[in-house]
């Protein structure tokens, strides 16, 4: 937050930059400075930080505690309006749910099971961490006295049978509208006025979500039994068993500290990589972890989606990186990164896939008799097959 002396350019991602890679506390910082919420992301002592950026009109800093008043969000811009959002629906969250304890237990497991089976990402399409918040407090909510074992029973159940796309809301009142990336599974803020969280789900991501909601709910479902293996819940998501092929990403820069700027301006673009394999009829599965490949020498990560052809059409990269780069690039801020920096793409088998990422070959043994729906398998078409 800021006065209306302060600039978001120069003070907040120079000045402020420069004091936190000051600080020994800090590291993996990068900017992020085109996204619809202008942000600085880091680490803290190891711990992730999102560090915003809003300008209110104010003088005095004390006022920007009353970020509530409406007579302040009258008059904050459109990027501003977005990162007080967050800030809004958490304190309406702390209101709304009957006990914070076991909101913050079953909390924690979500962002746990999303992490693990590689839904937590919100620029890929899949969760931000506002989404499950609002999840989370909508089944609390329906069940005021359940412990949190139940609570997470609960949200397995209520949501792998919800009828999407009808919104998610902790209110009865819901916005009339659903902007691009929200239509398919619709989720409000609980603050005024209504309004959608901001969403990059698309056909490809939605299937994953929905498949693993079916397989939490059938892990869970027998909720008197004292048998659940709490950890399979947990387990890492089986790539290496799932996909035969990968699109291979890979993102270098000169060094670090542009790679960590580069990273996050590219992944702020994925979305329209997604969308555009799914036009040629290809799905994909965008798996947000980040590798890297030694044998390359500059600084760099590589990200490793699965891909699933739903017909015989073939990936031409060269084209698709062609398009692609006209998303990373269709302003002064990527075409400056894109001079130094550098994004190749690849189709690879299993050979080249990291051993991480192949080494979970027992989880499907775990559920035999289960449809393959619930193992994670993404619905196919007659006659589909893998990439290959």
């Amino acid at each position: 937050m800021r006065c209306p002396c302060v600039n978001l350019q120069h003070h907040f991602f120079v000045v402020l930059r420069q004091m936190l890679e000051a600080r020994p506390e800090v590291s993996d910082l990068h900017s992020i400075e085109s996204a619809r919420v202008p942000l600085m992301r880091f680490k803290f002592n190891g711990v992730s930080v999102d560090f915003p950026y809003a300008q209110l009109p104010v003088i005095n800093a004390a006022e920007a505690i009353h970020a509530n008043d409406p007579r302040l969000l009258e008059k904050v811009d459109e990027a501003s309006w977005r990162c007080l959002s967050g800030v809004r629906v958490n304190r309406q969250i702390m209101q709304l749910v009957p006990n914070m304890k076991k909101f913050q237990l079953l909390l924690r497991c979500l962002k746990l099971w999303a992490r693990k089976r590689g839904i937590h990402c919100h620029l890929v399409g899949f969760f931000a961490g506002i989404h499950l918040a609002v999840l989370g407090a909508y089944v609390c909510r329906r069940h005021p006295n359940a412990t949190a074992n139940t609570l997470l029973c609960r949200f397995f159940e209520i949501f792998s049978h919800w009828p999407w796309p009808l919104p998610v809301s902790l209110h009865e009142q819901t916005p009339l509208w659903s902007p691009d990336g929200c239509s398919l599974m619709p989720i409000v803020m609980p603050c005024y006025p209504p309004e959608f969280c901001a969403s990059n789900v698309t056909k490809s991501t939605f299937n994953k979500i929905k498949e693993e909601l079916w397989r939490g709910l059938s892990l869970t479902k027998d909720t008197s039994s004292v048998d659940i293996d709490w950890s399979w819940i947990f387990a890492p998501f089986p790539y290496g068993a799932k996909y035969k092929h990968f699109l291979r990403i890979v993102l270098s820069a000169p060094t670090t500290e542009e790679l960590r700027d580069w990273v996050g301006w590219v992944k702020s673009r994925f979305r329209s990589l997604i969308l555009k394999l799914e036009s040629l009829n290809i799905g994909c599965d965008p798996n947000p972890s980040e590798q890297v490949d030694h044998t390359i020498g500059e600084p760099n990560a590589v990200f490793l989606w699965g891909l699933i052809m739903y017909s015989n059409t073939q990936i031409c990269t060269t084209s698709l990186k062609e398009d692609f780069m006209r998303s990373v690039t269709n302003n002064i801020y990527g075409k400056e990164k894109c001079a130094h920096s550098d994004i190749e793409l690849s189709v690879v088998g299993m050979p080249q896939v990291p051993k991480s990422m192949s080494d979970h070959p027992a989880y499907l043994q775990k559920l035999p008799n289960l449809p393959p729906r619930m193992l994670g398998y993404p619905p196919m078409r007659q006659g589909c097959n893998a990439v290959g």
